[in-house]
């Protein structure tokens, strides 16, 4: 019976009241046709705003010094503890913790060169995503991570000069996990820093 609408269509002449006879057609579809919504996840920016990052590799060309780059922020003149970074005495941090599980599945980034250098080689500059676990201060390298292109002429490099890329990846992240985002410089055997504004996003699923 038509109940709550008295024009809803229903027989007994227009005044509802009657039984309904329009009750289709319904059609039914099959789940494994019906596709899923994309992931599209949450993208998570970095920028060093008003502070340059400032990359140093020792003569040896490995790195020396790396810089934290956060939300509008850049710490410069951070030392690796072997391949980690080690937060516990320092003063100053870029990390953000992650709410909940998830994926990271995608690293994209880019440096641009504030002061110009003239050193024989290349440098090759690398963003990457360092990950410590709930409760610790220790960072280690994580596979999201990218090298910057084209790398670096250090003899000839001027001021503007890009480098960027992008990198799909999948690093799973837990609740409390607490990421930084670092950047840092390999050379071709010389000694040399480089600064550069530098920005920086993840998409996290």
């Amino acid at each position: 019976m038509c109940l709550n609408n008295s024009m809803c269509g229903c027989s007994g002449n227009g005044h509802g009241n009657g039984e309904c006879t329009a009750l289709g057609p319904f059609v039914a579809i099959d789940a494994a046709c019906i596709t899923p919504p994309v992931a599209t996840g949450s993208i998570i920016p970095f920028s060093s705003g008003i502070t340059p990052v400032a990359l140093v590799a020792a003569a040896t060309g490995l790195i020396a010094t790396v810089s934290l780059v956060g939300f509008g922020t850049a710490v410069p003149g951070i030392t690796l503890a072997g391949v980690n970074i080690d937060l516990t005495t320092s003063a100053a941090t870029e990390a953000f913790t992650v709410p909940r599980p998830g994926t990271i599945t995608s690293i994209s980034a880019t440096i641009s060169a504030t002061a110009a250098l003239t050193l024989t080689g290349t440098a090759t500059v690398r963003a990457q995503i360092y990950r410590a676990v709930q409760g610790s201060n220790v960072f280690s390298p994580t596979a999201a991570f990218v090298d910057l292109l084209p790398p670096l002429p250090l003899i000839a490099l001027a001021v503007g000069t890009i480098a960027s890329g992008n990198a799909n990846v999948s690093v799973p992240v837990s609740t409390g996990d607490r990421l930084l985002m670092v950047f840092s410089m390999t050379t071709t055997g010389v000694a040399a820093t480089l600064a550069g504004n530098a920005s920086a996003g993840i998409t996290i699923v």
